[in-house]
């Protein structure tokens, strides 16, 4: 079985996964796998001075874990590197281990105007 493969994401990949142009910027990385995309993720910057981190997967994409963990790892590390200070998440309900993986990732859940997102906080 090959190996997936991590790199920086188009504009194709974008448009494979996501139905609508973006209203802002991301920075973004692919997974893929022979040849095909299994997904999406990255950091989205919103006119609103947030920072979002967000996933879109491909359907029947979701066996592949641990590249999706290297990936988020390497989300991550860009965020430090980049010097931001908070990241916000939000954990779908239907994957039920979306908030473990938020954790293991460094998030920390808090309740924003009863709503729990996901919080990740870089250093100073």
């Amino acid at each position: 079985m090959s190996s997936v493969e991590l790199r920086p994401a188009t504009r194709a990949d974008v448009d494979a996964l996501i139905a609508e142009p973006l209203p802002f910027r991301i920075k973004a990385w692919a997974a893929e796998h022979d040849g095909k995309l299994l997904g999406i993720g990255g950091l989205a910057f919103p006119p609103s001075g947030a920072v979002m981190a967000f996933v879109h997967v491909a359907p029947g994409a979701h066996r592949f874990k641990v590249a999706f963990h290297r990936a988020g790892l390497m989300a991550m590390a860009e965020a430090k590197r980049m010097g931001l200070r908070r990241v916000v998440a939000t954990a779908e309900s239907e994957h039920p281990r979306a908030t473990a993986w938020l954790a293991r990732l460094g998030f920390a859940p808090e309740l924003v105007d009863g709503v729990t997102v996901w919080i990740w906080k870089g250093g100073a």
